[in-house]
């Protein structure tokens, strides 16, 4: 059937483990984050995937970088900046790139705010979209920090009765604010550029802030007509509030507003795992002949160590403390 990958994608996420997921993640504190990733790791290889939904209106704000050498600082060694376009007829620049979206996955539910920098992998010569951080109302996990909870005081993308995305995203901590009003309705469909959004999407990476110096990339599997086209929405038709991200970094006006009115559907990697996928070809390829029955859906398995080992270490302080006491 035509929409069988979508559907088999939908399959793969059950609120209920999602549910547990973020449930045990607050217990999961006591864990150094590298010993989370080992955890997390290992349950890769059981579960190498887990299914990505992005749902629609999801909105992308590229802006043109002017301070290059502060944006190759914030990518790992092993990546350098490379000119992209965002649509097929345009001029290639050096970008940045703001994405907004409404998510649900095998493995959290909520809305994110990603901040990419386009490079290209000098070990593999892929074009990449690297995430340089993200604010989020709901769980996320990387290297650095290993499983953490939401880390916004304010996370709203939706959409209005007259034709509006409405994005009001705020991480107090860090005093990022990303707030807009665009007027889709206005939007234009126009072809996207295929080297950005079909081969970018089969190399992602975390930068240097939350990952090693050398990004270990990962891949996510989809079907290409999902980025033939997108809505090309005029900055006359947006008001844009507050974008506090980054001050310096890009120019101050998007160069181009890109929104998905449908939703897109994932096989994504899970963490620890990579799909050498090196082209277009070869992911049609993967994507006719993939099988669904072969492999396990992702579970909170590795999750729920993670929080007996917390509710281990907890016993094991509280002893020590008892001890502590008793010698006094």
């Amino acid at each position: 059937m035509k929409h069988s990958f979508i559907k088999n994608i939908e399959k793969m996420i059950n609120p209920i483990e999602v549910g547990t997921i973020h449930f045990m993640q607050s217990f999961t504190n006591s864990i150094p984050p590298t010993l989370q990733s080992k955890l997390i790791t290992n349950g890769a290889k059981k579960n190498p995937y887990m299914g990505f939904v992005v749902e629609p209106y999801s909105f992308f704000l590229c802006h043109e970088l002017v301070d290059l050498e502060k944006a190759q600082q914030l990518i790992p060694d092993n990546y350098k900046l490379i000119k992209a376009k965002i649509f097929n007829e345009d001029i290639p620049k050096y970008y940045c790139i703001q994405g907004c979206f409404n998510v649900h996955t095998s493995a959290f539910w909520g809305t994110r705010s990603e901040f990419y920098i386009i490079a290209e992998s000098k070990d593999t010569g892929l074009l990449s979209w690297v995430i340089v951080d993200y604010d989020t109302n709901t769980v996320s996990y990387d290297q650095k920090r290993g499983l953490s909870s939401g880390n916004t005081s304010s996370c709203v993308l939706t959409t209005s009765f007259d034709g509006n995305v409405i994005i009001d995203i705020q991480n107090q901590k860090s005093s990022r604010e990303l707030i807009l009003e665009s007027d889709i309705t206005q939007g234009i469909q126009k072809t996207l550029d295929s080297r950005l959004w079909i081969e970018g999407n089969l190399s992602v990476t975390y930068g240097k802030d939350l990952s090693s110096n050398k990004g270990e990339a990962f891949s996510v599997t989809f079907n290409p007509e999902e980025f033939e086209k997108a809505l090309y929405i005029p900055l006359s038709e947006t008001k844009i509030e507050r974008n506090t991200w980054f001050p310096g970094l890009f120019k101050d006006s998007p160069d181009q507003l890109v929104c998905f009115p449908f939703a897109q559907h994932f096989l994504s990697d899970s963490p620890g795992h990579y799909s050498t996928i090196q082209d277009e070809h070869a992911l049609i390829n993967r994507l006719e002949n993939i099988d669904f029955s072969t492999f396990s859906n992702y579970s909170s398995s590795s999750i729920k160590k993670s929080f007996q080992l917390g509710q281990l270490f907890s016993f094991i302080l509280i002893i020590l403390l008892l001890v502590l006491l008793i010698l006094k």
